[in-house]
């Protein structure tokens, strides 16, 4: 049996180095972090060859950032909900990664990554993506005052008037499920609620490496062999690719 991976490199010094992939959406990220900076980030389409592309993009933020895959401490995957395709080649990819540089990998909600974009604003902070079919994903996150995100429920697939309805206030909304539920917002009392510019709708690897790097020191990690793309609809293969 493989050993698991070695799940202890040293964050007292915050010098973590860590790799974090963001596939959730149609723009796939990469972000190379060493403690709390941001050494690369690059994007692309993922639209064609994801693998591919994912692989591309691996190998120009670690050339950007400057060391090798044998440098880094750690792996951070946003692992959903969001595109079904998307989540799959990533994930894949972490365990694959994980598994043969043994190094350990944490996964994050996408609904979190995209939390962590809206730095101001309302304290309370829902992303509201859309998840098809007639039905959105969203979470509830409060801002503290040091600008910290307190997880208040789990990811949920709601009607976009169910999910409206549970918007805590004053409020910011974030995500795609704006645009494509644009007539439910509109009609609703939009006094207290603050729509994010679309520039922050979209999940990103630098904000994934930023949220690893936040729980490293006390050993949040993951066993690569247990992760799994989240998938709030029970019958997956009922919803393409987005």
């Amino acid at each position: 049996m493989t050993p698991p991976p070695d799940s202890s490199p040293d964050a007292s010094s915050g010098r973590v180095k860590l790799l974090g992939l963001e596939t959730s959406s149609p723009l796939f990220s990469v972000a190379v972090s060493d403690g709390p900076a941001i050494l690369a980030c690059e994007q692309v389409q993922g639209q064609g060859r994801p693998s591919a592309l994912l692989t591309d993009l691996i190998e120009q933020a670690l050339e950007k950032a400057g060391f090798p895959l044998s440098g880094l401490d750690g792996l951070a995957i946003s692992i959903g909900p969001g595109s079904f395709t998307g989540l799959r080649v990533g994930v894949m990819t972490i365990k694959a990664l994980a598994w043969a540089l043994q190094k350990p990998a944490l996964p994050v909600s996408s609904l979190e990554v995209i939390a962590w974009n809206l730095q101001r604003g309302a304290s309370n902070v829902h992303p509201f993506l859309d998840a098809r079919k007639g039905n959105v994903y969203m979470a509830h996150f409060q801002r503290s005052g040091d600008g910290s995100l307190e997880r208040l429920s789990a990811d949920e697939l709601l009607r976009p008037e169910q999910a409206l309805q549970r918007i805590n206030l004053p409020a910011v909304l974030a995500g795609d499920g704006l645009r494509r539920y644009a007539t439910q917002v509109a009609a609703m009392d939009l006094r207290g609620v603050e729509l994010a510019p679309e520039d922050l709708w979209i999940p990103r690897a630098d904000r994934l490496c930023q949220i690893a790097h936040s729980r490293w020191p006390a050993g949040i990690v993951d066993d690569p062999h247990r992760l799994v793309p989240q998938y709030l609809y029970t019958q997956e293969s009922d919803i393409t690719g987005r």
